[in-house]
């Protein structure tokens, strides 16, 4: 990136999800097409909060989120999704400006709290939440395997 690039932070939309997919191909090194073609319109069509990062007129990061009238005895809370920034574009400062965007989202539809799911071993998404002032909450993730 450099000093000229400007990051805009906008809205989805469904032409986005084949840089999604390519983003997502290169952080996991999977590509999963179908499985994200059908999550993000599905996330489209039923009034998520997701948001695209671009510089330069390409897509190097998103976040989606949710709102929850009723959810694990929360009224209307916030979650964080999922989300992802381009390997070339990291520590940048795009997943905070996609944060602090979807915050302010989240705001204007009276969300009091937000929440996410991270595995304790990921040290560095852990790290990225604690810049975005997100904290342990009191719930305990529970699983079983089949």
């Amino acid at each position: 990136m450099g000093t000229n690039d400007v990051i805009k932070i906008r809205k989805m939309k469904e032409s986005d999800i084949d840089p999604i997919i390519q983003m997502d191909k290169r952080i996991t090194g999977v590509f999963r097409p179908t499985m994200w073609k059908s999550e993000i319109k599905h996330y489209l069509k039923n009034n998520s909060i997701s948001l695209v990062a671009e510089i330069q007129g390409q897509v190097v990061g998103f976040m989606i989120g949710t709102v929850h009238p009723w959810l694990f005895g929360i009224e209307n809370g916030g979650w964080i999704e999922v989300l992802g920034v381009h390997p070339d574009h990291t520590a940048k400062g795009i997943g905070k400006q996609l944060g602090n965007k979807l915050f302010t989202e989240f705001k204007s539809q009276n969300v009091k709290i937000v929440y996410t799911c991270v595995e304790w071993t990921s040290s560095d998404l852990l790290e990225f939440f604690r810049t975005l002032e997100m904290t342990k909450s009191n719930f305990i993730t529970l699983m079983k395997e089949f």
